[in-house]
C-alpha cells in the first residue's frame, strides 16, 4: 500500500485518525498506530507481518545483550556486526529480491515488500547502533520500539529519526488544533506533488529521452524532467509522512531541504534525503575523521553505501562513487574558488554536474549513457527539438512554472516573503491569506482525489 492509494487516503487514514482520538493515552495511540502500520506494510503480502515482528525482536534482543555488556567492546562489536548483517540480508532479500531469481529458496516475488523495507532496516540497525555508541538506553518496553520500527509515517520515503530523539514523543504526545491543521495541509500539498506534478515531468522525460527520436533540447529537458519527477515524488511522500506524523502528534525533521547555490554540489547531495545522508555519514564517521586521506576514503565508502541502499546495481554504485569523489574534491580543493562565483554561475555548475553524474541513474548501460552525453552537445541528432517534447512542455506550462517556484529557492522565498508581509498588514489581510490558503488546499485535495479516482477506474 502507498500513501496515494484511494483506499489509504479515504479509508485507512481517516479511520485510524478517528480511532486515535478516542483515548488520550500514548499507549492506546501507539497500539492503533502499530495495527494500522502492520496492515499498511503487509497489504497484500501477509508474510511481511511475520518478518516485521521477527526482525524487530532480533534487534531488541541484540540491543539488550549489548546494553548489559557495554564494557566488553569486542562482544558488543561482534553483536553490532551480526545485527548489521541481518538487516542487510533482510533488505536485499525483501527489497531487492530480483537478485535471487535463480535461487528458488530465496525467490518469492509475490511477497516482495515495497521500498519502505530500506527505511525499516535502517531504523532497526540505527537503534542497536545508538545503544552501542551509548547515545540511547535499552528500551525495555518492546511495544515502544515496535511503534518506532513499523510506523507507517516513515515507511515510504523517510525521514529517518534515531530512536533516542523520537522516544519522548512515543511515550507522551498530544494532538492540538495547530498540529491537526498543519498536518492535513502538509498531506494535501504532498499528495499534490505526487499526483499532479510528478506525472507531468514523467511525460516530458519519456518524450525527451525517447531512444527512437533523440534531440538535443529533448535530452536536456528529458533528464531535468527525470530529476524533477523523482524529486516531487519523494518530497511529496515526505510531506505526507510529516503530515501523518503531525495528525498523530509527532513532529519530524525535514528530510528534503531547499537547494541553495552556496552549498555547491555537496549541499545539493545533502539536501536530498537529508536524514538518510546524515545516518550513513554518522556510521562511516565522515564528520569525525580529520585526516584528508582518511576522510576521502570514508566519504567514498559512504557514497557507495548510500547508492547501493537505493538500488543494488553497478550503475548506481558508479554514480554514488562519482558523486562522492566530486564531494571530496569540493571539500579539499574546489570550495574556495567556487564560492567566489556569482550565484547564477553556481546554479549552472549545479545543473551540469548533477546531470553528468546523476544522469547515469537513468541508463542501464554505458552505451545509452554515452549516446545521451553526445546528444547533449548536438552529436548524432537530426534536429534540436521534437514535436512530442514541445507538446508535453506547452501543455503543462502552468504546472511547470509552479514546480519551478517550489524548487528554485530564491523565487520561492520571494513569493513566500511577499505573502507573509501582506498577511501582517492588518487583521483583514491575515484573514484573506488564511481563507485563500484554505480554498487552494481544498481545491488541490479535490483535484487529486478526482485524478486518483480516474486513474483507478482506468
Amino acid at each position: 500500500m502507498v500513501y496515494y492509494d484511494l483506499f489509504f487516503f479515504l479509508g485507512l487514514f481517516p479511520i485510524t485518525a478517528i480511532l486515535s482520538f478516542l483515548d488520550r493515552s500514548a499507549e492506546y495511540k501507539n497500539l492503533i498506530l502499530i495495527l494500522a502500520s502492520v496492515l499498511f506494510f503487509s497489504w497484500g503480502r501477509p508474510f511481511a507481518v511475520c518478518l516485521i515482528f521477527l526482525s524487530c525482536i532480533l534487534d531488541w534482543l541484540i540491543s539488550a545483550v549489548i546494553s548489559k555488556n557495554i564494557e566488553k567492546r569486542a562482544l558488543c562489536t561482534l553483536l553490532l556486526l551480526i545485527d548489521a548483517a541481518s538487516n542487510i540480508g533482510l533488505f536485499l532479500v525483501f527489497g531487492h529480491n530480483y537478485l535471487f531469481d535463480d535461487i528458488k529458496a530465496l525467490s518469492f516475488e509475490s511477497y516482495i515488500i515495497p521500498l519502505g523495507i530500506g527505511y525499516y532496516c535502517i531504523r532497526g540497525f540505527s537503534y542497536v547502533y545508538d545503544i552501542y555508541m551509548g547515545r540511547a538506553e535499552y528500551e525495555k518496553n518492546i511495544f515502544c520500539l515496535l511503534t518506532y520500527m513499523v510506523s507507517l509515517h516513515f515507511m515510504m520515503a523517510g525521514p529517518h529519526i534515531s530512536y533516542s530523539k523520537l522516544e519522548p514523543q512515543i511515550r507522551k504526545r498530544d494532538t492540538d488544533g495547530r498540529k491537526l491543521n498543519d498536518g492535513l495541509v502538509e498531506m494535501v500539498l504532498g499528495l499534490g506533488k505526487i499526483i499532479l506534478l510528478a506525472p507531468v515531468f514523467e511525460r516530458i522525460k519519456l518524450a525527451g529521452l525517447n531512444g527512437r527520436e533523440i534531440t538535443t533540447i529533448g535530452c536536456w529537458l528529458g533528464m531535468m524532467a527525470f530529476f524533477a519527477q523523482y524529486y516531487f515524488m519523494f518530497t511529496g511522500l515526505c510531506d505526507m509522512a510529516k503530515g501523518l506524523g503531525l495528525v498523530s502528534g509527532f513532529e519530524y525533521p525535514e528530510n528534503y531541504t531547499d537547494i541553495e547555490a552556496d552549498g555547491l554540489f555537496t549541499g545539493l547531495v545533502r539536501s536530498y534525503n537529508t536524514t538518510v545522508i546524515d545516518f550513513f555519514s554518522d556510521v562511516f564517521a565522515c564528520k569525525r575523521v580529520n585526516n584528508p586521506a582518511a576522510k576521502a576514503i570514508v566519504i567514498l565508502l559512504c557514497g557507495a553505501a548510500v547508492s547501493m541502499w537505493y538500488e543494488a546495481k553497478l550503475s548506481y554504485l558508479a554514480v554514488g562513487l562519482a558523486a562522492a569523489l566530486l564531494i571530496v574534491f569540493e571539500k579539499l580543493f574546489l570550495s574556495k574558488p567556487l564560492s567566489k562565483l556569482p550565484a547564477w554561475l553556481k546554479y549552472v555548475y549545479l545543473v551540469i554536474t548533477a546531470m553528468l553524474i546523476f544522469g547515469g541513474l537513468y541508463f542501464d548501460s554505458l552505451y545509452g549513457y554515452k549516446k545521451w552525453l553526445l546528444a547533449l552537445v548536438n552529436v548524432n541528432t537530426r534536429y534540436m527539438l521534437s514535436t512530442a517534447v514541445k507538446y508535453s512542455v506547452l501543455k503543462n506550462i502552468t504546472l511547470i512554472m509552479i514546480a519551478f517556484f517550489i524548487v528554485f529557492a530564491p523565487a520561492k522565498n520571494l513569493v513566500l516573503g511577499l505573502w507573509k508581509n501582506f498577511s501582517r498588514r492588518s487583521r483583514r489581510c491575515y484573514g484573506i491569506t488564511k481563507i485563500t490558503q484554505t480554498v487552494l488546499t481544498a481545491f488541490i485535495f479535490v483535484l487529486c482525489i478526482v485524478t486518483m479516482a480516474v486513474q483507478t477506474k482506468v
